[in-house]
C-alpha cells in the first residue's frame, strides 16, 4: 500500500468513526460532546491550524451542527492554548500531551473545556467524558481520564 492509499484508508476510517459516533443515540449534550469530540479528534488527527478549524467549524455549521455546538467550538479552538496548557500541567513530568492518543487527547480538550468554562458540574463531566472514554476507546485506561480531569480546578 502505498502513502496515499494509507491516507485515503485512514480518511475512510476516520469518516465510518464520526459517522458511528454522530449516529449513536443520547442526551441532547451527550449528542454535543460526542460531535465536539469527533471534530477535535479529526482536527487533533490532522494537526490543522487555528484558521482552518475556524472554517471547518463555520462549513460543519453550516450542514451538521446547531449554532450553540458552532458556538462552544468556536470557543474551545479560542482557548486551545489555555486548555492544552492546563491538561500538560496535569501530566506526570515525563509525559506530553502528543504522547496521548488524538482521540483521548479530544476529549480530554472537550473535557476540560467543560470543567474551567460551562456551569456545568465537574462530576457530570467527568462521568461523561470517563463513559465516552469506555465506549469509543475501551482498550484504553479510562482512570487515566477521571484522573486528569479531576485534577482540573473550575476558574
Amino acid at each position: 500500500m502505498t502513502n496515499i492509499d494509507d491516507k485515503l484508508e485512514q480518511e475512510r476510517l476516520d469518516d465510518q468513526f464520526v459517522e458511528n459516533l454522530l449516529n449513536s443515540n443520547g442526551s441532547s449534550l451527550t449528542s454535543r460532546r460526542k460531535i465536539l469530540i469527533s471534530m477535535f479528534y479529526r482536527y487533533e488527527l490532522g494537526k490543522h491550524t487555528y484558521e482552518y478549524i475556524q472554517q471547518d467549524i463555520l462549513d460543519e455549521n453550516q450542514f451538521k451542527i446547531d449554532e450553540s455546538t458552532s458556538k462552544v467550538a468556536n470557543d474551545i479552538n479560542d482557548k486551545w492554548n489555555e486548555i492544552v496548557d492546563e491538561i500538560e500541567s496535569k501530566l506526570a513530568d515525563k509525559w506530553h500531551f502528543d504522547r496521548i492518543p488524538a482521540l483521548i487527547r479530544s476529549i480530554l480538550i472537550v473535557g476540560v473545556y467543560e470543567i474551567k468554562f460551562t456551569d456545568t458540574p465537574k462530576a457530570v463531566t467527568i462521568n461523561e467524558m470517563v463513559s465516552l472514554t469506555k465506549t469509543f476507546e475501551p482498550d484504553y485506561n479510562f482512570k487515566f481520564v477521571n484522573g486528569l480531569l479531576d485534577k482540573v480546578n473550575k476558574i
